[in-house]
């Protein structure tokens, strides 16, 4: 007997044998974990069988044969967990469980039935959904058993359809087996989002550009207004119903030659429970007659597509939500001490491309005082998109935005003008979103654009919770540069109180610290590293407040002021790096500097950098005063540094001040405010 093949007189036992069962466990099972699946005969008095040989169950309770009439009435039936399930029961399970069956004929006579038991409470919401489509299933097993072409092609719709979880994927499944089973000229498959707007998601032998149209102008509610729920095969929809208008409509303008007049609309609904997940629609010259084998074959899709197209969104959108809190956990881990605001903006500009696959992304400050925005960060756009002025409130999308508090997803085919004066704004060809960000104000607005398909809902929610992450995450940065900059002062306040222990040259401290900001930058160091340099220049010489310069050798009196340097630093509680670079700063490039005599890159990079800072410092006072060094002096004191170079600096670190010299660029104190721009 072929593996496709059965008896003429049919047994259950054959059918639970046949591979087509197994099939059809291992698809819905996975939707059940830790249920038990069993079977009946038609005699009911041996059993329950399990599916699986090496899964032992209790017997049927007595009196289970009880529920024969109700599984003959409606199919199946289904006790859900605490439920008084009469006298009798289905399975010795348990208390707290739900249980299940779905029975089957062949040639009206009741051959037995397949269950599910031991099924936990908080599964027990899918139970009725799984033992619907399990009688469906068998109902049409049943109907095709003594006919081999049939029976393969209902196995090959369900087996194919119920494991696929890919949307893309089963999206072409469905549609193929559709088009082709029934001889249609195409199809289209409209899925519902979470506002209960259809919109374009498969399409099969149609133009493919109709997948680039905007949400549908029908919705779910009107939708099920035409076809109530329950409906499970196809529907011809009337000329009058807005869904049939709108496909023909669109159709004709994507240049699909549509058939004659006579032209009938069909649909089929995919429900999941009473929730319609999506709609089939097609056109075709007439009604085709579809025998009774065919409308159980419809059927089948309608429920098996409903339940694995509802799987595959209910993934889609986890995976969604997953990369939404993936992203914002990036966001909070940007979010350190060091970090400024002129770091972090490009960073969430990018991360919002990435999170919305989108190409192009604009930032823009609100400046309140003024009532515009202010665009601080323009990723992927080119120069003609650029907005190179403020833009005022409630001017183009994003001063809308602002001025409303409100979300604004876009498309330049919308038949509708947009709601917000036009006049500077940055200009986009495609469809685009803009989100305010604000925490109580607004802060700003972000705004994406250029993706492959259309933004939908679920883009705009995701958009909204990453900005208000990225707010915060921008009002945390703005707050640890407050407090740096109340460090750094107070830093200064101690630096003139060390110049006056050892009176010099004034203000060579902050000097010093001002080239090695300037060394810093030019060498692109992290934030991080920045600040502590920072710090450390402004404390190089604080061992002065606590050393005996007059009762000391020169070498003990270096050890002495490094000890009490770092001692001095970690009592203000700063970073350890800042005080190693404090400790470390007497150091020299060929070893023979104090206190440990480090040579090379063995000497912290920071206490390189504040030496040929100090030295820098100290000449320019002797030949060029506060500020930037003329030609000439800068000559003299690059000549001096890197004469002493080879001994005392690092050569690499000499070659920076030399490019910093000779191409001067912002102190790094102006122009790294970021947000708000200065």
């Amino acid at each position: 007997m072929n593996k496709y093949e059965f008896p003429h007189h049919i047994h259950f036992k054959d059918i639970v044998q046949n591979p087509y069962l197994l099939d059809l466990y291992h698809g819905m099972s996975p939707l059940l974990p830790g249920a038990r699946w069993w079977m009946v005969d038609e005699a009911w008095n041996q059993g329950p069988f399990p599916l699986r040989g090496n899964d032992t169950l209790c017997p049927l309770r007595p009196g289970a044969e009880s529920f024969l009439p109700l599984v003959k009435e409606q199919g199946y039936v289904i006790v859900p967990p605490g439920a008084d399930s009469g006298p009798a029961g289905l399975v010795e399970c348990g208390e707290g469980y739900g249980q299940g069956l779905a029975g089957c004929w062949h040639r009206n006579r009741f051959i037995g039935g397949l269950g599910m038991c031991h099924v936990s409470a908080p599964q027990s919401g899918l139970l009725p959904h799984v033992i619907r489509v399990v009688h469906g299933y068998l109902s049409l097993i049943s109907g095709a058993l003594e006919d081999h072409d049939d029976l393969e092609l209902v196995h090959t719709v369900w087996s194919e359809t119920i494991t696929v979880v890919n949307l893309d994927d089963l999206l072409q499944r469905v549609l193929r087996e559709l088009c082709s089973a029934f001889s249609l000229t195409g199809g289209l498959i409209l899925l519902c989002n979470q506002d209960g707007e259809l919109y374009p998601a498969g399409v099969c032998q149609y133009p493919s550009s109709l997948l680039k149209l905007r949400n549908v102008e029908v919705t779910r509610y009107q939708f099920t207004e035409q076809v109530p729920p329950g409906t499970e095969w196809i529907v011809e929809l009337a000329k009058e119903e807005p869904l049939r208008q709108w496909l023909e409509k669109e159709l004709r303008e994507h240049g699909f030659q549509t058939p004659p007049d006579y032209t009938v609309c069909v649909a089929v609904p995919f429900y999941r429970e009473r929730d319609l997940v999506g709609v089939f629609v097609s056109l075709v010259d007439r009604l085709l007659p579809f025998s009774d084998t065919k409308m159980d074959l419809i059927r089948l899709l309608a429920t098996s597509g409903a339940a694995a197209l509802g799987n595959a969104l209910t993934l889609q959108r986890i995976e969604k939500n997953r990369k939404a809190l993936s992203t914002i956990h990036v966001v909070h881990r940007m979010t350190s001490p060091a970090i400024t605001t002129k770091e972090l903006l490009p960073r969430i500009g990018q991360l919002a491309r990435q999170l919305l696959k989108v190409r192009k992304c604009s930032i823009m400050y609100y400046d309140q005082p003024n009532q515009r925005l202010i665009p601080v960060i323009c990723l992927g756009l080119e120069e003609n998109e650029v907005g190179q002025k403020p833009l005022p409130l409630g001017v183009g999308l994003p001063g809308w935005v602002a001025e409303h508090y409100n979300p604004y997803l876009y498309h330049p085919k919308e038949k509708t003008p947009p709601p917000w004066r036009s006049g500077g704004e940055i200009y986009y060809e495609d469809s685009y979103l803009a989100v305010a960000m604000f925490d109580q104000e607004v802060e700003g607005v972000i705004t994406v654009a250029d993706k492959e398909m259309d933004f939908t809902p679920g883009d705009r929610e995701i958009l909204m919770t990453f900005s208000e992450q990225a707010v915060l995450a921008i009002k945390n940065a703005r707050l640890h540069e407050g407090e740096r900059t109340i460090t750094v002062n107070a830093l200064k306040s101690i630096a003139n109180l060390i110049e006056t222990q050892d009176p010099g040259i004034p203000g060579i401290t902050v000097q010093t610290c001002l080239w090695a900001q300037r060394i810093a930058r030019a060498m692109n160091l992290p934030e991080s590293l920045y600040q502590h340099i920072t710090y450390a220049a402004l404390l190089h010489d604080s061992g002065l407040l606590g050393a005996d310069q007059k009762e000391l050798s020169f070498h003990k009196m270096q050890q002495k002021k490094a000890e009490l340097s770092l001692r001095f630093v970690q009592s203000l509680g700063l970073p350890k790096e800042v005080g190693d670079i404090v400790y470390h700063v007497n150091e020299a490039w060929n070893g023979e500097g104090f206190p440990d005599g480090l040579h090379g890159n063995q000497i912290p990079l920071g206490s390189r950098i504040i030496a040929v800072a100090n030295a820098c410092a100290t000449l320019l006072h002797r030949w060029g005063g506060e500020g930037r060094p003329s030609r000439e002096a800068s000559e003299k004191i690059m000549r001096i540094i890197s004469r002493l170079g080879k001994r005392s600096y690092d050569p690499d670190v000499v070659n920076v001040l030399q490019q910093v010299i000779d191409n001067p660029m912002a102190d790094p104190s102006e122009g790294m405010s970021g947000w708000p721009p200065s």
